[in-house]
C-alpha cells in the first residue's frame, strides 16, 4: 500500500528517531560552504537525494519524502537527528563538490552530484470551480482509499488511516504535496470527466479511479 512516509528515509519503515545522534557532537559550519553542498544526488535510477540550505540549516530530502535536517561533525560530514544514517561530501580534483555517500544500516551507498540545483515545484492558482471537480474518492486497492475535498479554496488529499494533506497546483491536473515529494495527478476522458487519479511518489505510480 503507498503511503505518504513523513519519518520512513531510505531503507527505514518507521519512526525511531529520539536517540539516532546521541553521542555525535554537532559543530557550526559557515553558510558558505554548506552553499557548496546544494544540489542533487543520484542514489539510484529515478531515486535522487536532494541538498538544500533553509534558514542557513543543511536539508535532505529523497525522492517521495519529506525533508529532514543534517547536523555537522565536521566541514564534510554530516548526520540525522531524526533517523541513524550519516552522509559524507565527497570533493574532486579541483574542490568541487561531486558526490555524496549515505551510511546507514551498515551500508554505505554512493550518490553521484547530477545537478548543482534542486528543482523547486512552482505553485499556481486554480481556480475553485475547477478544483470542485476533483472532489471525490479514489480506489487504491479494496478497504484503501484516497479522499480529495475542498476546503476553503484548498484542495486536500487523505489516504484512508493517514492524516490529511493540502495539495498545491502546478497545473489545472497535477498537483503536489510540501509535506512530502509527491504528486497527484487528475485524468479526465474525452468528455472532460475526471476517471481516476495517478499518485506518483518515489520512483513508483499508483493508478486510483474514482468511484
Amino acid at each position: 500500500m503507498l503511503r505518504y512516509s513523513l519519518c520512513a528515509f531510505f531503507l527505514l519503515t518507521s519512526c525511531f528517531a529520539q536517540n539516532a545522534a546521541v553521542g555525535r557532537k554537532e559543530i557550526t559550519v559557515s553558510p558558505a560552504i554548506l552553499a557548496k553542498y546544494v544540489g542533487t544526488y543520484e542514489l539510484a535510477p529515478k531515486f535522487n537525494i536532494m541538498i538544500t540550505v533553509e534558514g542557513g540549516q543543511l536539508m535532505a530530502q529523497a525522492s517521495g519524502q519529506g525533508k529532514a535536517p543534517l547536523f555537522a561533525s565536521s566541514e564534510t560530514q554530516f548526520f540525522y537527528k531524526v533517523v541513524d544514517a550519516q552522509i559524507d561530501f565527497k570533493k574532486g580534483a579541483a574542490g568541487k563538490v561531486v558526490s555524496l555517500t549515505l551510511h546507514q544500516g551498515g551500508q554505505d551507498m554512493n550518490a553521484p552530484r547530477i545537478s548543482d540545483k534542486v528543482v523547486e515545484r512552482k505553485e499556481i492558482k486554480v481556480s475553485p470551480a475547477l478544483l470542485a471537480k476533483y472532489a471525490g474518492v479514489y480506489e487504491l486497492q479494496p478497504g484503501v482509499d484516497v479522499t480529495i475535498t475542498l476546503e476553503g479554496g484548498q484542495l486536500f488529499g487523505q489516504i484512508t488511516g493517514q492524516p490529511k494533506f493540502p495539495m498545491f497546483a502546478e497545473t489545472e491536473t497535477k498537483f503536489f504535496l510540501k509535506v512530502v515529494d509527491a504528486e497527484n495527478e487528475f485524468v479526465k476522458n474525452d468528455k472532460g470527466v475526471v476517471t481516476h487519479l495517478i499518485i506518483r511518489q518515489g520512483p513508483g505510480e499508483t493508478k486510483a479511479p474514482k468511484k
